[in-house]
């Protein structure tokens, strides 16, 4: 495993920043320069997952991504859902005034509906 970690990079990180561990070219063993149990216990101490992932054999790489989707995603669910309120909440007034037929008769200067 070949990489470059900088400890002050994750430990000023923004808290909404999600970051993981990853150890590449799994597949090449005999050239490994830290231990699996060294990745392991450096991701546990910042709170990471850690992966051992090779590009080459493709080891890894969607569990990879798949789990920092996962972990953003739970940061940002509120958010998300916040957003999605509004939007529904946008839409929901937006048909009500088409219903009403308050959407087709207005003039530039009075416009009171959002389409």
């Amino acid at each position: 495993m070949f990489s470059i970690f900088h400890a002050d990079r994750v430990q000023y990180a923004p808290q909404k920043v999600q970051k993981i561990l990853v150890g590449n070219k799994a597949d090449e063993e005999n050239r490994r320069q830290v231990a699996m149990e060294q990745g392991s216990k450096l991701a546990e101490a910042y709170g990471m997952d850690f992966f051992e992932t090779s590009a080459f054999t493709s080891q890894n790489i969607t569990e990879t991504f798949t789990r920092l989707a996962e972990r953003v995603l739970t940061v940002h669910k509120k958010d998300l859902d916040l957003l999605q309120t509004s939007l529904t909440n946008q839409l929901d007034l937006t048909a009500l005034e088409e219903e009403e037929g308050l959407c087709g008769h207005m003039t530039e200067d009075h416009k009171t509906c959002w389409c």
